[in-house]
């Protein structure tokens, strides 16, 4: 056994091992980016190399994204290492693949830390902005009632109860139940990740509690269709060609915003998107879409240029997509107000009025039901005809109890 002097020091800091050409980062074919720490080795004293496993950090395409995950793994390795965390045990080195936290405590607010840093990986980016408002939003809470630097093994279901509560209290948050819920939801995966990490035993979030029944997003009927195009073709026509493709390519709003020029095989009448579902979605284009891309004289803009921005010109657009979203949805906002809708509706209420009108038309032209969900399962971009039942079901289930007649959509 090697005796190990008290001022020598037991571990290196965690980092991140990049791949370089001519010294800037790249992504390599075959190199994996990892990261990596050195900690003594009790029995030969010497610094011994480790490198965590199952950090996903190789899954991300961009430079930037794999950085930033990477250096969320950083973080989570270092914290783990500051709060007592040894690889070795008395029989050696443990398993690299399924490690065991030999951490005594966290605080709560440094738990929730860690939880954050060890998702983030896995999340999309609209995901990590939304868990990181709602994850800082608790921690406030927690510092406001003297609860941030308790262990996280002594924070219970009374205490979220507490939170939840003030959530929606007028002295509070004031949020509708609907968001209380997304806030548990968020909670209650980090406190699951603290569960499977063995830093706690049980999630103290998981319980159940009760929400408003979404009311959103209600189908139009024709002739609100109608008063709408009307409106936009003489205040705001990038939002009506926005609009344009809910309609007829039943994609969403996220899914619109990332559409770029090189992403529309004009000459093949295709588009390519990542979706809610897909990585790569290809999606037939539709006459009305055909001449709106056509008229933009589409094969001949730059590649990279967003169809849809801010600023109303098809150019590089640089924001968050959560940023790009709002923005045309306060476009629309102002719509409903000028027109009188009220929060049942949005932007998403096309993709519901198109799949409604569809339907309608295929029953209407002798198609029996079976036949018309078959028929609309891939236009919607379903995998199986049960999603596009239970959808159906849900949109009808919306529709004022006047509805009246189904129309063909000229939009």
């Amino acid at each position: 056994m090697v005796e190990i002097s008290v001022m020598e020091k037991l571990y290196s800091p965690a980092k991140l091992q990049k791949t370089f050409i001519n010294g800037k980062p790249a992504i390599i074919a075959g190199k994996e980016w990892y990261v990596y720490y050195y900690f003594r080795n009790p029995t030969t004293g010497k610094m011994q190399k480790f490198k965590p496993t199952k950090t996903y950090i190789n899954k991300h395409k961009t430079i930037k994204e794999r950085t930033e995950a990477g250096e969320a793994w950083v973080k989570a390795w270092n914290l783990l290492l500051e709060n007592g965390f040894n690889p070795f045990t008395k029989e050696g080195v443990i398993e690299k693949t399924e490690p065991s936290y030999m951490i005594k405590s966290f605080t709560i607010v440094a738990a929730l830390e860690y939880a954050y840093d060890n998702k983030i990986g896995e999340w999309e980016p609209a995901t990590i902005s939304d868990y990181k408002t709602r994850k800082n939003l608790f921690i406030q809470w927690l510092t406001s009632n003297n609860l941030k630097l308790i262990d996280v093994k002594e924070f219970s279901d009374v205490h979220f109860i507490a939170f939840m509560n003030w959530l929606v209290s007028p002295e509070g948050r004031n949020v509708g139940k609907t968001s209380q819920d997304n806030y548990k939801r968020c909670l209650s995966s980090l406190f699951g990740k603290m569960v499977k990490d063995k830093i706690i035993t049980k999630n103290p979030v998981d319980f159940q509690t009760s929400k408003d029944e979404p009311v959103k997003n209600t189908p139009f009927t024709g002739y609100e269709v109608a008063e709408i195009k009307k409106y936009l073709l003489q205040h705001d026509l990038q939002l009506y060609y926005f609009i344009l493709f809910v309609i007829y390519e039943f994609l969403r709003p996220v899914e619109i915003i990332r559409l770029t020029a090189g992403d529309i095989n004009i000459k093949n009448k295709t588009l390519s998107v990542k979706t809610k579902t897909s990585n790569k979605s290809v999606k037939k284009l539709i006459v009305p879409i055909v001449k709106h891309l056509e008229s933009i004289h589409i094969d001949t803009l730059p590649k990279k240029a967003h169809l849809f921005t801010n600023t109303n010109k098809i150019e590089i657009w640089e924001a968050k997509e959560k940023t790009k979203v709002d923005h045309f949805g306060n476009r629309f906002k102002k719509v409903k107000k000028t027109l009188n809708f009220n929060g049942d509706y949005g932007i998403y209420s096309f993709r519901h009025t198109a799949a409604l009108d569809l339907y309608h038309s295929f029953t209407k032209s002798g198609l029996l039901h079976r036949e018309a969900v078959a028929k609309l399962m891939p236009i919607i971009g379903h995998k199986n005809e049960s999603t596009t039942e239970k959808y159906l079901r849900e949109v009808q289930e919306m529709l004022p109890k006047d509805y009246g007649e189904f129309y063909t959509l000229d939009f």
